[in-house]
């Protein structure tokens, strides 16, 4: 086709100074081609040199690639124009063009152009008859023009040579059997360009070697890892022109390649295949296969910004591809499954910064500063590095320092992506708030980001379709998020500063009362979507209380939390995905009366400060929003929900499922009756008689069961201290992205395994301290309980109290 248009734009093309149309006024001038291929000498003019010049049809030119209706008329005018020049031309002009074409256009073209004659003998023959007819018109030439002379010799012997090569790599291939035979009514394939077809053989196989040394790794479309000696067939489209063109796959370095093409396409399928190479990665899948790390190979060659870069592409499906391969590389889903979990453990809610360990950055300088002038030098001095510095010892804070956050809203509020890309967002903005306060506080600055989620994501009103069974969602925005409530929350743990902002800049109260008020069951929103909103809600809801914050909504909302205690534990009845979620949920309610009244205990402590402040200068304190009167009604509830399940205690799977719940009870419990004991309005002796009431009543029975014993023994095995491999970290793990290593789940026996008793046993203890510290007398009688540690004193309990704490606890948030 290459050729037939070159034909086309030649012969269409005249010029003054080189014409390529070349024309004569006698007619035995020409042979039947009509134009460059051929010029007879007048002595060898048969009949068909007659036929084409009162032939009214082109011999060349058909006009099909116009494609116009009038296509074949324009062809017959270039036709008429050809004629009518030739005939204006002398012999000699004929001649002098003809050879000064031959001299210039490949054989190739010229030969093409001579195979469009049907009824004419070869082209090789005809090429030389010709070649032979010019060299003896040429010498009978003046010596002036004989120049031409070389130049027909030297395009006689390139046409041999080409045509030669042409025959013996025909001979060649065809011996190889090419997978595509030519057929003759194929249109533009007689003649066969045996070169491009070579590359559609079959491949050999995969070399085998026999050497040691290592080979290069390539992956499939879904990031598994492909053996080295894996023979797969062609047809799954691993295969390509690179390097090792045999091994089916793609290398690190080709993707890495790929993701840069200027082809969409390319660009999004090497980012989404990188990115499940990480998923994989981090649940160990190469930790026997590869030598090294792939996270920090992937790392050191700059993935990390390979993919903030791709995040700023104009293109929505490679925007796509990168929020899931940086989901890949930050978010672990299973991290955030067992920190939820144990946020209703004792101080669980405690937030805690996911900052690496970074050693290597310190300097000795440094050790002499204090905790304020080494933290604002740190700062300043990360301000001053290069992101690539930062984010070798920091992926987060590096991120951070290319304003991701702004590009991410940016995606959130104006790109409006697909539900499964909101969700790895809102996750990545989770982890990032994880990191430390700071990050909480950019979170929080960055224009127009909480706007916008709690906008979009937590709306008071959205279509009930999306409840309906089988509907699709097409869209995230406009309807309500458990994952965006779970960021709210996780951002307000950053301090007490951050969570007034939340509450009274951004309105979170009205979501709160909003997602609280109503059952799960009555939201507009599958099943288990509801219960995990109506939970992220009271998780929040506590959060705010632990600082004293947003507790004037516990007096709007008491029926309803009242309605909750009721219920409890016998809508928490069987085993399945909703039940679990639903016990998270209760988990959460109690979590929350338990800081509300621990808030109102501090009444007390707030008048004595108050009396003792006789100076007129001193500010008051103003009490808290919520009196003691306003919580002495729930003990009873929770000591009931308390009996019912410790009734079940030998029963080790519904115990497992409501362990959770059990563990907030007692806590609540042993926060009640601290703040109990120092109430001006209690009567201390009353308060003793209901502490041994408790003791004979509840905490007596359960240290004769003898699930409590198995409990102590298995407090060895499931220690991060006495055995170390249940909390050994991932074979993936690098130091610059902090991570509780629990991808892929933790074993039963772990410190956060399905078996470890450290959740009950930590609020039991808590709670004999708290007892024991209040009733003296008591500690006898608990210690004869405990036969499994004799000698125990109250000063002991307190030690076991510390002990266990110390497993699941760090210093609270500020």
């Amino acid at each position: 086709m290459a050729a037939k248009r070159a034909a086309e734009k030649v012969v269409t093309t005249p010029s003054a100074a080189e014409s390529v149309e070349v024309r004569s006024p006698a007619p035995d001038a020409l042979d039947p081609v009509g134009s460059l291929g051929e010029v007879p000498l007048p002595s060898g003019r048969d009949d068909k040199d007659d036929d084409f010049w009162t032939s009214q049809h082109p011999c060349l030119i058909t006009g099909e690639g116009l494609g116009s209706q009038k296509s074949k008329q324009e062809a017959q005018a270039i036709h008429k124009e050809n004629l009518e020049k030739l005939q204006s031309m002398s012999e000699e002009e004929i001649l002098q063009e003809q050879a000064r074409l031959l001299a210039q256009l490949d054989p190739s073209l010229v030969a093409f152009l001579k195979s469009q004659r049907g009824n004419n003998e070869g082209p090789k023959k005809e090429l030389k008859m010709e070649l032979n007819r010019l060299e003896e018109f040429v010498e009978s030439l003046p010596v002036a023009q004989h120049g031409v002379r070389s130049s027909l010799s030297m395009q006689e012997s390139s046409l041999e040579e080409h045509e030669r090569k042409e025959e013996s790599m025909k001979v060649e291939i065809m011996d190889d059997d090419l997978p595509v035979k030519p057929r003759k009514e194929w249109i533009h394939m007689d003649s066969v360009e045996f070169e491009k077809l070579e590359w559609m053989k079959d491949l050999p196989s995969p070399r085998q070697k026999k050497t040691k040394k290592g080979m290069q790794a390539r992956f499939s479309l879904k990031g598994e890892l492909i053996p080295a000696d894996a023979d797969l067939p062609t047809h799954l489209g691993l295969h390509h022109h690179g390097e090792e063109a045999e091994r089916a796959g793609y290398s690190l370095q080709e993707l890495f390649h790929l993701s840069r093409s200027q082809v969409t396409q390319q660009r999004t399928l090497a980012l989404q295949v990188l990115g499940r190479i990480v998923q994989r990665a981090r649940a160990g899948e190469f930790a026997s296969s590869l030598k090294g790390s792939v996270l920090r190979l992937l790392l050191d060659a700059g993935f990390l910004f390979l993919l903030r870069f791709s995040l700023d592409d104009a293109v929505e499906n490679v925007m796509a591809a990168s929020v899931g391969a940086l989901h890949a590389l930050l978010v672990s889903l299973d991290d955030e499954k067992y920190l939820d979990w144990t946020f209703s453990w004792y101080q669980g809610m405690a937030a805690f910064p996911f900052v690496p360990n970074n050693e290597e950055e310190e300097e000795e300088e440094e050790e002499e500063l204090n905790g304020t002038e080494k933290s604002q030098n740190k700062k300043l001095k990360d301000e001053n590095k290069p992101d690539p510095d930062v984010a070798r010892y920091d992926v987060v804070k590096g991120l951070l320092k290319t304003r991701i956050q702004h590009r991410l809203r940016y995606i959130l509020e104006v790109v409006r992506p697909v539900p499964s890309v909101v969700l790895d967002i809102l996750h990545i903005l989770t982890h990032i708030a994880r990191h430390s306060s700071e990050a909480c506080s950019q979170l929080l600055d960055c224009p127009r980001l909480i706007e916008t989620i709690v906008r979009e994501f937590l709306p008071t009103q959205w279509d009930p379709k999306v409840a309906e069974p089988g509907f699709l969602l097409t869209s995230l925005h406009g309807v309500a998020c458990a994952s965006a409530m779970k960021f709210i929350r996780v951002l307000a743990s950053g301090g007490r500063n951050a969570t007034a902002r939340l509450l009274n800049k951004y309105e979170m109260k009205s979501r709160l009362s909003r997602f609280i008020a109503e059952e799960p069951l009555d939201v507009p929103l599958p099943r288990e979507e509801a219960t995990r909103l109506s939970t992220e809600a009271f998780r929040l809801w506590a959060v705010a209380a632990g600082y004293g914050q947003a507790c004037d909504l516990y007096s709007d909302l008491y029926p309803v939390l009242v309605r909750i205690l009721q219920s409890l534990p016998e809508s928490l009845s069987g085993k399945s995905p909703v039940v679990e979620l639903s016990v998270q949920r209760a988990a959460a309610v109690v979590t929350l009366l338990t800081h509300v009244t621990q808030t109102a205990g501090y009444t007390a402590e707030l008048q004595a400060k108050l009396s003792s402040n006789n100076s007129e200068d001193s500010e008051p304190v103003p009490p808290p929003p919520v009196a003691w009167s306003q919580v002495s009604g729930l003990q009873p509830f929770l000591e009931t929900s308390l009996k019912k399940i410790l009734q079940q205690l030998s029963q080790t799977e519904i115990w497992q499922t409501l362990q959770p719940l059990t563990t907030t009870c007692v806590i609540f419990l042993g926060v009640y009756y601290s703040a109990y004991s120092q109430q001006p309005s209690v009567n201390p002796v009353d308060c003793l008689e209901e502490l041994e009431r408790l003791t004979s009543e509840v905490l007596q029975p359960l240290l004769s069961q003898p699930a409590i014993d198995s409990m102590w023994d298995l407090l060895r095995p499931c220690s991060a201290l006495c055995n170390p491999l249940s909390c050994s970290p991932a074979p993936e793990s690098v130091s610059s992205i902090a991570s509780l290593s629990c991808t892929g789940g933790k074993p039963p026996l772990s410190l956060v395994g399905s078996k470890s008793p450290f959740p009950f046993l930590t609020a039991f203890l808590f709670l004999i301290n708290n007892i024991t510290h209040i009733h003296k007398g008591l500690t006898s009688k608990l210690c004869a309980g405990l036969q499994r540690l004799e000698g125990l004193s109250a000063s002991k309990l307190a030690e076991w109290t510390s002990f266990c704490d110390s497993f699941i606890c760090v210093d609270p948030a500020p």
